[in-house]
């Protein structure tokens, strides 16, 4: 692991601390950011993608990290990618759903290694440890979602797309198996 890389966990670990994902376990959120990276990485991702692997939620779920810090920190082109990760939180939920997938064609293909990875991790997290409070049909309706922005992507290597279809296949069997 390069020094930038450590570097970039490091930074993710100090600004998600404190973070508890959504699903019934109440994992810390490194748990997903670092599942991530390591897709990332397993994919075959570059120095510049496993750092936006750990970037990747900053700018939006931890406030005040901007861009500019990120460049600042890691660089251009890393904060490039995690800005074409970040969605505009001060937009409604449907709607910031809504652009995922209008602009996941325009996305460069270290991003849409990442978006994979990222949505890969999320419906893996639906089987593993599902939010209690979610009904199966919003377990579903995020399943086809994912499917839908990933679909979209202009990028999409093949063993990412692969290791995303078969979580979602197994997600889905389990969400409709509890039901």
């Amino acid at each position: 692991m390069t020094d930038l890389i450590k570097q970039a966990e490091a930074f993710a670990r100090e600004r998600h601390k404190g973070q508890i994902r959504k699903g019934a376990a109440a994992e810390e959120y490194m748990v997903h950011v670092a599942d991530v990276a390591s897709r990332v990485q397993a994919l075959g991702g570059n120095q510049a993608a496993i750092c936006a692997a750990w970037l990747h939620d900053t700018v939006e779920d931890c406030p005040p990290t901007s861009v500019a810090e990120l460049a600042g920190l890691f660089g251009a082109q890393i904060a490039g990618f995690v800005a074409e990760l970040t969605d505009d939180k001060a937009l409604p939920k449907a709607e910031r759903k809504r652009l995922q997938r209008v602009n996941a064609p325009a996305k460069s293909a270290t991003a849409s290694l990442v978006k994979i990875a990222d949505k890969t991790s999320n419906v893996t997290a639906l089987r593993l440890s599902p939010p209690a409070h979610w009904p199966v049909e919003r377990k579903l309706a995020y399943i086809d979602w994912a499917e839908d922005v990933v679909g979209a992507l202009g990028h999409q290597p093949a063993a990412a797309l692969t290791a995303f279809k078969a979580a979602c296949v197994a997600s889905r069997a389990s969400v409709l198996l509890l039901k």
